[in-house]
């Protein structure tokens, strides 16, 4: 086989592969993850079952890479909110309302199931998790972007690294998922995401007017 053909088949899958994937979100659009079964992604897509289990081992494979499809392209509208800010806002306020952003978006746009899923995935390692915990992730890109801008101001303390207090903050987002996924329906991701994120930013916050 030459490089023409090579190439020309690999294209060929990557094609198969985003159908199978962009069938799978319709139909997790309109039901439960529970309720939507390889023969009926397969059938959406024109392939057959075989075709599947070339491109995933599994359907949880397919929804974690789904989730992480959405999650590189809700990156960026989190971005844009925190640009709409009035001018002269302090990054505390900048960095709260980012946090309510997340946890609305967690809890009522991906919902219980899909991070339940995504959970279950990152804990037996059946999926690649690189990109949802890289700390190269655009999202917690924008949490150093803006600690650094508030240690800059003289708002934030410099007793950590912008990059690690950024971690802190992944983490925190993390874990207060975590507790959304286990504790669930007595359980208000926002109320406590917010909560938390107000304990941690005591800690740090120098001079809320310094910006």
């Amino acid at each position: 086989m030459n490089n023409a053909e090579k190439n020309k088949k690999i294209s060929k899958g990557e094609s198969t592969r985003r159908r199978i994937l962009d069938c799978a979100a319709r139909l997790f659009a309109q039901h439960e993850f529970h309720e939507v079964t390889v023969d009926r992604i397969v059938e959406a897509a024109g392939v057959a079952k075989g075709t599947f289990y070339v491109h995933y081992s599994s359907k949880d494979e397919l929804i974690f890479e789904f989730i992480s499809d959405y999650v590189r392209r809700v990156d960026d509208t989190y971005w844009e909110y925190v640009q709409a800010f009035p001018a002269g806002s302090s990054v505390a306020t900048r960095l709260l309302g980012l946090i309510e952003i997340i946890t609305d978006t967690l809890e009522n746009t991906i919902g219980i199931a899909s991070m339940q899923t995504v959970y279950k995935l990152l804990l037996s390692g059946a999926a690649n998790a690189s990109f949802v915990i890289n700390y190269g992730r655009t999202l917690y890109e924008l949490f150093r972007t803006l600690i650094q801008e508030g240690q800059c101001c003289g708002e934030l303390t410099e007793d950590m690294s912008a990059e690690e207090l950024a971690q802190h903050c992944a983490m925190a987002i993390r874990g207060i998922s975590y507790e959304w996924c286990v504790r669930y329906p007595d359980f208000s991701l926002k109320d406590q995401g917010v909560a938390h994120f107000r304990l941690l930013l005591a800690g740090i916050v120098i001079n809320s007017r310094a910006c």
